[in-house]
């Protein structure tokens, strides 16, 4: 792992551990509070139901899996969750849901009943593929706080406000395989029929959705983060044009290939006979204004071109 990549994820888990308001900016709910409208349930629906804003899970009320409708790749997660005694449970990430634990893997969610279960296997442990390194609070009967940043294949878990886990995909062999995006779940309590589990105040912070963190996956050699990177690229549109124009300016090869491919698809988007107005006048005014501000002769030359492919 290179050394600025290990400057920014800690600057990630700094930041985000935080519990002041500036560090909630840019997160959007994922339960309203009310329904579970933007969630999909394997298992009898009652198992996992909403009760007095939460989600709620009895042991013997047949809740499987909760997954969220939609695909993240990098991103924020918190939560809130409350285990009774013997509680059990976790958090999916990055999972396909008819290969949940092929594709992704757990946050372990556990209240302290079995002393036998190591670190391996603990609260905030990647269940069966990476221990804690700070063991957590896992007194039961109380809510606890839990984010999971994924920061491409850099893994930080941390409960109560302090980092517990943190791995580097690429260090755990059993890892590497694991998918670098896909749906988030909810495991419903599967311990005793007595025993029952509460989530709330779920919230994510995606950061997909931050041209200055897309830019930085283009440097990345990975063919999988290229691929993610250039999706995420595409569906900033205009607003990602300035940084992908840096990028072709250094004229590097890889980091400038890439910006390349990511602006033209952006322009033939925007270019297509049935693509909005306001779309196709946003990326031509993006395009325009670096146009007319690089220092670049390649760079004013590819943005003349693509300005001509979209009738500029």
């Amino acid at each position: 792992m290179s050394k600025s990549l290990v400057c920014f994820s800690l600057a990630l888990t700094l930041l985000f551990a935080s519990n002041g308001k500036a560090a909630e900016k840019g997160f959007v709910s994922l339960f309203n509070g009310k329904d579970l409208s933007s969630w999909q349930f394997r298992g009898q629906p009652a198992g996992l139901r909403v009760e007095e804003g939460c989600i709620y899970s009895g042991g013997a009320d047949g809740g499987d899996l909760l997954w969220t409708e939609k695909e993240y790749g990098n991103y924020i997660l918190r939560l809130e969750w409350m285990l009774s005694g013997v509680g059990n449970s976790g958090v999916l990430i990055r999972c396909t849901p008819d290969s949940a634990w092929d594709s992704g893997f757990e946050v372990q969610l556990l209240a302290p009943w079995t002393p036998w279960r190591d670190d391996l296997h603990c609260t905030g442990s990647i269940y069966g593929y990476v221990a804690v390194t700070n063991r957590p609070d896992e007194t039961t009967g109380r809510w606890h706080q839990l984010e999971v940043v994924c920061d491409r294949k850099q893994i930080i878990i941390a409960v109560n406000g302090e980092t517990c886990t943190w791995a580097d995909m690429d260090r755990v062999e059993s890892l590497r395989g694991k998918h670098l995006r896909g749906r988030i779940g909810l495991q419903g309590n599967h311990s005793d029929p007595q025993q029952w589990l509460k989530f709330r105040n779920l919230r994510l912070r995606d950061l997909d959705l931050d041209p200055d963190y897309v830019i930085r996956g283009f440097r990345d050699t990975d063919p999988r983060i290229q691929r993610d990177t250039h999706g995420a690229a595409v569906k900033l549109g205009d607003t990602i044009v300035p940084r992908l124009c840096s990028l072709i300016a250094e004229e590097d090869s890889l980091p400038s290939a890439g910006a390349r491919k990511a602006l033209f698809e952006i322009a033939a988007l925007a270019s297509a006979p049935d693509a909005p107005k306001a779309l196709r006048d946003k990326v031509v005014q993006a395009l325009k204004d670096q146009a007319g501000s690089s220092g670049s002769e390649t760079l004013r030359t590819y943005l003349g071109w693509l300005l001509g492919l979209l009738g500029a």
